[in-house]
């Protein structure tokens, strides 16, 4: 009894400039051997995650949401950030492909607030379904004045600014919509959801312990992509709280090699597997582990 199934479920992606999401890589800082610098353009995908379960079906965020084109008034950010549903990437068709509705989720963990996280929090009933928000996050969300109270619905970009939110979004946790989570606590038997403050004020991971695959840990951006780890963590611009995050990353360390977890991304195609002799591995991301 316990974790049948862990789906990954790709609703589209983002097109977003690597120095945004990774800043001072190793790989890409300008030297005195290596004068040039490069940038690109990445491909960034935008996951949610179904945890089949045998005392109920977990979903983890729920992406962008299907308003997207309304609600993201601000240019830049709809330019920087240029979501591509595809042709069936939307959050509701990805759901329908797998003969799911909202109304099939139990539960539902929303790893941060950011518009690519939970965007569609408002489809899932709260008589139906528990959600679960960090505690942090709600209330750095509600104390924000001029940010997610202005009329453009979307605040700026930058490290200490709550980037990346809309009003739209965290209203529809109000009032007392969520479950708020405060410390890791195990949901189900077999999922863990784990407190990784830093990329905004309370984010979280989740911990999904399978039978053939192991432990995983969905570590949204706190690991923002497989590029992110190595021996020394490379950070972001889009990192709330620098500190914080540097202290949940060890965490995430410490977990993968406590318990050999293997670690997903918040958007990368890969994942990072710990290996026997301490060291780790880079594989791509399957659609499904049992």
């Amino acid at each position: 009894m316990g974790v049948l199934e862990l789906k990954i479920i790709e609703c589209g992606n983002t097109s977003l400039d690597y120095e945004l999401a990774l800043s001072g890589h190793p790989d890409r800082i300008a030297t005195t051997t290596r004068p040039s610098r490069t940038t690109g353009i990445l491909r960034h995908p935008i996951y949610v995650y179904v945890i089949e379960h045998t005392d109920g079906r977990v979903l983890v965020d729920t992406g962008v949401s299907v308003n997207y084109q309304q609600e993201w008034r601000d240019r830049f950010y709809g330019e920087a950030m240029a979501y591509d549903p595809g042709p069936d990437g939307l959050f509701t068709q990805r759901l329908g492909q797998l003969g799911l509705t909202p109304a099939d989720f139990g539960h539902v963990v929303i790893t941060h607030l950011h518009t690519d996280h939970g965007g569609n929090v408002r489809l899932f009933d709260p008589a139906r379904t528990r959600i679960y928000v960090g505690e942090d996050e709600l209330r750095g969300c509600a104390r924000v004045k001029g940010g997610l109270l202005r009329d453009d619905l979307l605040t700026v970009w930058g490290v200490t600014s709550p980037q990346g939110f809309t009003r739209a979004d965290f209203a529809s946790l109000l009032p007392d919509r969520a479950v708020e989570v405060f410390a890791d606590f195990e949901l189900l038997p077999g999922v863990w959801v784990v407190t990784l403050p830093g990329h905004t004020w309370g984010t979280l991971g989740v911990a999904v312990r399978l039978e053939e695959s192991g432990w995983m840990l969905i570590a949204s951006d706190t690991i923002y992509l497989a590029d992110s780890w190595g021996k020394r963590f490379v950070p972001s611009l889009l990192h709330h709280d620098l500190e914080r995050w540097a202290h949940s990353a060890h965490k995430v360390r410490r977990l993968a090699e406590r318990y050999k977890m293997k670690i997903l991304p918040g958007h990368d195609a890969r994942l990072i597997e710990p290996t026997a002799d301490g060291g780790y591995l880079v594989r791509p991301v399957e659609r499904s582990y049992r």
